[in-house]
């Protein structure tokens, strides 16, 4: 069996047009979970009635991975599947089995435990994998060199056509807006790391599934459609999109990659002066 779980926040229309559009497609037998963050059980369950068959918890919004925990640990109570779509509700399937595809992937290498299709953007452009890249390499020479690189030396150094390039396999990151994962492998893992509210989520699982012997896999084979930006960019400015991003990256390098706290705050400040004269 497949348990589904999707985090929401404030996109009830959305939620419901995935769940029917989209979920009803999946011929594998599931339940779905929705974590409904920020809504009242009231709420809640208003939007359960819109999709009914569906579990629909309301939950303090503690962010992305607290979220998925929440619907994780649902599944685990009660239902105990063997694997768990992760998804958000902007997802729309462009291949035909996406999720059939992706199980398989699963039933078939013993040493995955997170596996995730082409997810591509509006603009056509594959948003993911990446590869990892330490943390200045990132945060500061990738913005520090912008005047003073052409567009395709910038484009080598920092591999910023490793997405567009990368084929079925073992990668560093998977897409987190879409991803099949093994149940008994996640909660080895220890399930997601709280300790972030937004982005920087499937960094960390990929260290704590390594951690495990396991592995994350990109399937190319199957693709979905990512509206980005459907929810976040209604409640958060590019700025703060920015630097929430920066602050959980941050987390992850001092808790996952042993970079110091001195190194960390330093960055910080050049960040945030870089991000000021942008």
């Amino acid at each position: 069996m497949l348990g589904v779980v999707i985090v929401s926040y404030r996109s009830d229309d959305l939620t419901v047009r995935f769940v029917d559009d989209q979920l009803g497609r999946i011929t594998i037998p599931c339940q779905v979970v929705v974590v409904d963050n920020g809504a009242t059980a009231e709420e809640a369950a208003a939007l359960q009635r819109r999709i009914p068959g569906t579990v629909v918890l309301p939950a303090e919004n503690k962010g992305f991975a607290a979220g998925n925990n929440i619907g994780i640990r649902y599944l685990l109570e009660h239902e105990r599947p063997d694997r768990i779509l992760l998804a958000n509700n902007d997802i729309e399937f462009v291949s035909d089995r996406v999720v059939e595809t992706l199980v398989h992937v699963l039933d078939s290498n013993p040493e995955v435990g997170v596996v995730g299709p082409e997810v591509i953007g509006p603009d056509g452009h594959r948003q993911g994998p990446e590869p990892y890249q330490g943390m200045w390499k990132r945060f500061f020479w990738m913005y520090v060199s912008t005047p003073f690189l052409s567009r395709e030396t910038k484009r080598r150094i920092f591999d910023l056509d490793y997405a567009e390039n990368a084929t079925e396999g073992r990668q560093d990151k998977l897409v987190g807006a879409f991803m099949v994962v093994d149940t008994e492998s996640m909660v080895n893992a220890g399930l997601f790391d709280e300790g972030t509210f937004l982005y920087a989520e499937e960094n960390i699982l990929s260290d704590r599934m390594a951690a495990i012997g396991k592995c994350c896999w990109f399937c190319p084979a199957v693709r979905v459609l990512h509206q980005q930006g459907q929810t976040i960019g209604k409640v958060l400015s590019s700025h703060r999109q920015d630097m929430q991003q920066f602050e959980s990256m941050a987390y992850y390098y001092r808790k996952y990659r042993g970079y110091g706290s001195f190194s960390v705050h330093v960055l910080s400040v050049l960040f945030r002066l870089i991000l000021r004269i942008r």
